[in-house]
C-alpha cells in the first residue's frame, strides 16, 4: 500500500507502533489513535525528546495533542507549532475553552504570545485580540532584548535563536515554524546586500548530523546589525551582522539566507 507522507516528517504524530487516527490510511502504523487536547496550565512547560533533552516549548495556553501516556509524561504535538515530544502531565491540563485573546507584552505573568481564554485572569492592558499584531519583527524581537540563552526556550525566561524568531513571527500574525530551517523558506528570497530592518537572516548547518537544531536565526535590526539568542552571549543581544556571520561560518555554518516576508 502506497502512503502519502507529510512534508515535513518531524511533525507527524507517528511512531511505527503508533499514530495519530488523523493519519490511518496516510502513514503507517501498527495502531492508531484518537489524540486528546490538552493545554498548558503555567508559564511554559519544555517539550523533549524520547531521552529527556530539549526540543521545543509551549506557552500557556497553547494546545497539545496527547496521543500516548506513559511514566508521567505526555507523547503528542504542540498545536501551534507543530513540535511532537514528550510533556510532563502535571504542567498539562484539558483543553476546555478556546482562546480569546493573546498576550502581547513581556510585562504579564505569562509570556509574550502565551493564549488566554476567558477565564484566565491576565491585566487588559498586557492583552491584544487575534487581530492586532505587530507591524515590525525586529521591534517584536526587541521585546526580549537581555534574556537569556536556552536551548528548546521561547520566552523572557529563556529563548533560543529560532524560539526568539519564532516569538516575533507570531508577534507579526505570521506562520512560525520552529527550526531555522523553517524559518529560512519563509516569505522571498531577497540578496544580501539588500538586507533591511525585519527581514530574517539564517545560516543553516551544512551536516545531517544528530539532533533537532538546523542552524542559526536572526532578525535584521539594520544594514549593519541584527538581533539573535546567541549562545556565545548568553542571551539576546544586537550584534553587528559581520561579526555575527564570521562566528557562524567559523562554525561551520553555510553563508546565510535573507527571506522578506
Amino acid at each position: 500500500m502506497a502512503y502519502l507522507i507529510d512534508p515535513d516528517p518531524r511533525c507527524l504524530l507517528a511512531r511505527p507502533d503508533l499514530a495519530e487516527q488523523a493519519l490511518e490510511g496516510l502513514v503507517p502504523a501498527a495502531r492508531y489513535r484518537p489524540t486528546r487536547p490538552w493545554r498548558c496550565r503555567i508559564g511554559f512547560a519544555p517539550i523533549t525528546d524520547e531521552g529527556g533533552d530539549p526540543i521545543g516549548e509551549i506557552l500557556f495556553g497553547e494546545a497539545f495533542d496527547l496521543l500516548e501516556e506513559a511514566d508521567g509524561r505526555g507523547w503528542g504535538r504542540a498545536r501551534r507549532d507543530g513540535t511532537v515530544g514528550h510533556v510532563d502531565l502535571d504542567l498539562l491540563e484539558p483543553l476546555t475553552a478556546l482562546p480569546v485573546a493573546r498576550v502581547a507584552t513581556t510585562e504579564a505573568q505569562v509570556p509574550l504570545n502565551a493564549l488566554m481564554a476567558e477565564m484566565d485572569e491576565v491585566e487588559a492592558e498586557n492583552l491584544a485580540d487575534f487581530y492586532r499584531f505587530d507591524p515590525d519583527l525586529a521591534t517584536a524581537a526587541e521585546r526580549l532584548l537581555g534574556a537569556r540563552y536556552r536551548l528548546g526556550g521561547r520566552s523572557r525566561a529563556g529563548v533560543d535563536c529560532a524560539g526568539l524568531v519564532q516569538q516575533a513571527l507570531f508577534a507579526c500574525g505570521h506562520a512560525g515554524p520552529r527550526r531555522a530551517d523553517g524559518q529560512a523558506r519563509l516569505g522571498q528570497a531577497i540578496a544580501v546586500h539588500d538586507r533591511r530592518r525585519g527581514d530574517l537572516g539564517v545560516w543553516l548547518r551544512t551536516d545531517d548530523g544528530p539532533g533537532a537544531w538546523t542552524g542559526h536565526a536572526a532578525v535584521v535590526v539594520d544594514a549593519e546589525r541584527l538581533i539573535h539568542a546567541s549562545s556565545t552571549h548568553g542571551g539576546v543581544v544586537i550584534e553587528a551582522f559581520d561579526v555575527a556571520d564570521a562566528r557562524c561560518r567559523a562554525d561551520g555554518l553555510a553563508a546565510p539566507v535573507f527571506r522578506r516576508l
